[in-house]
């Protein structure tokens, strides 16, 4: 097995690469299947693969006309070993240039969550969980989540990706907040949050954190959710506010609750 390098670790640096490493994780897959979730052509698919293969972080083989594409467990573990061996290194000589401390002082550091995390059990399968997740997402956003400053109708999750999770006020106003960057069913979605410190809509999408939800069948009728919105820091100077937002009680845990409770009563 080939060894790697730091230089190599790169080959996951490339956000498009990244999912699409992330993808092959859930599940071995196709190039078509793997186009059909991002918004790149299969060229530039096979390209990002033809990466990763050469990396050793991924693996194909031919299934009838296809070739199915997998994640390599042994260039998986060969990277995370060398990535073990440069942290142990670099906290090592934090520990020594700490020590050395001419001063003496008492050095911190601190810190920031750039990324919340938040995960909840649904009791029923994994078709499910996602279609109503997606299809019936202003039934569980809260409805005091707005910014138009008019009294919603409804919240519209466009089904897609390219559209746009968006409110539309009783007399007709509309607010788009949110592109969908990926469509994945049954298995995730990711879209932006285009939302500013101000909780305003944010035009520039460099200034964008996202959101990626998973979910997981543990049984037939019991799935995992898993939620991630991460990048906050793009926001610029006060993203913590954000952070703090999104990830408090009033936040995404609120929606996860709210989520369970509608599929509940639907049982």
């Amino acid at each position: 097995m080939e060894t790697y390098e730091p230089d190599e670790w790169s080959v996951l640096g490339d956000r498009t690469r990244r999912t699409i490493f992330e993808r092959l994780a859930d599940r071995a897959q196709t190039v078509g299947e793997l186009a059909a979730g991002l918004p790149i052509s299969r060229p530039a698919v096979s390209q990002h693969l033809k990466v990763l293969k050469n990396a050793g972080l991924v693996s194909d083989e031919p299934v009838g006309n296809r070739r199915v594409y997998r994640v390599d467990p042994e260039g998986v573990a060969a990277l995370r070993g060398q990535l073990d061996r440069f942290w142990t290194r670099t906290l090592a000589g934090y520990k020594q240039a700490a020590e050395r401390d001419e001063e003496g002082k008492v050095m911190t550091t601190r810190t920031e969550q750039a990324s919340v995390r938040r995960q909840i059990i649904v009791e029923v399968g994994i078709e499910r969980a996602f279609s109503v997740f997606t299809e019936r997402f202003g039934d569980f956003k809260p409805p005091e989540h707005n910014i138009i400053g008019v009294e919603l109708a409804e919240t519209v999750f466009e089904p897609r990706v390219g559209g746009h999770i968006y409110d539309r006020a009783v007399d007709g106003s509309e607010c788009r907040w949110a592109r969908v960057l990926a469509y994945d069913p049954p298995h995730r979605v990711i879209f932006s949050w285009d939302l500013d410190l101000r909780w305003q809509v944010e035009s520039n999408p460099d200034r964008t954190s996202e959101v990626e939800v998973r979910f997981v069948a543990e049984t037939p009728r019991r799935t995992r959710v898993e939620l991630e919105h991460r990048h906050i820091d793009r926001h610029g100077e006060g993203w913590q506010g954000i952070s703090e937002g999104v990830g408090g009680e009033g936040g995404w845990p609120l929606y996860l609750q709210r989520f369970a409770e509608l599929l509940g009563r639907e049982e």
